[in-house]
């Protein structure tokens, strides 16, 4: 009884984080803020659903298992897992005030859904497409996605390399989509499907490397490399 007694009988401000908290929220024109979690990568989750996507992708696109034609293969991988998978990892990023994380797992969910969506509308003929205005309907996809990520590399550039690298092997993947559809040559969309298999070796060595570091390792895969730019 007397245990129960004292337990009850505990200020809030004699723990220490309440106090820190209470600060936060009590100081002169800060709003009030709500704390989610303990923490935690979101990229213990991003890595992995990005890099999964990425081989279902590069595989399709160079016809080693499928035809090109059989494209929509690739649906409920890069749709149901990559795409909602990404989403899932911005929220965890936007909770715990991570920008610059939320900024790009939030960016290429969006470019795994819209692709998913793509695939899935041009499959049924959601859109009532010619077959001509259809292939352009893809180059203007491709062409629009490449662009954000030149511009998404620039900031990039101050993440260790390997992630710039994905982002830049990702622009090359797009590039030559976009040439293949422009000029007719089916062949550019193998060499498209190598690119896309390299950028799914980095997203899976990446993932080790923010595993092993997650579960304490003191010597993880080697560095991913210095930022290019400081």
């Amino acid at each position: 009884m007397s245990e129960t007694t004292q337990s009850t009988n505990v200020h809030p401000e004699s723990v220490p984080h309440v106090q820190d908290l209470r600060a936060i929220v009590e100081a002169p024109g800060h709003p009030a803020s709500v704390v989610v979690g303990a923490g935690g990568d979101p990229l213990i989750l991003a890595l992995p659903i990005f890099a999964v996507g990425s081989l279902a992708l590069g595989i399709a696109l160079t016809g080693v298992m499928l035809p090109l034609a059989a494209l929509g293969a690739v649906l409920p991988i890069v749709l149901f897992a990559t795409g909602v998978g990404l989403i899932i990892s911005t929220v965890w990023a936007v909770l715990l005030g991570q920008t610059m994380v939320a900024g790009i797992t939030g960016t290429f969910g969006g470019f795994w859904l819209s692709l998913g969506g793509l695939l899935l509308g041009l499959t049924h003929n959601w859109f009532g497409l010619r077959p001509e205005v259809a292939v352009q309907t893809q180059e203007m996809f491709f062409i629009c996605w490449a662009c954000l990520f030149v511009f998404l590399l620039v900031p990039c550039l101050r993440l260790p390399a390997v992630y710039p690298l994905i982002v830049g092997l990702v622009v090359a993947a797009l590039a030559l989509g976009a040439t293949a559809l422009h000029v007719g040559d089916a062949s550019l969309f193998k060499f498209s499907g190598y690119v896309v298999l390299a950028f799914a070796a980095l997203g899976f060595y990446a993932f080790v490397n923010v595993g092993l570091t997650a579960m304490g390792a003191r010597k993880p895969f080697p560095p991913l490399g210095r930022p290019l730019l400081s």
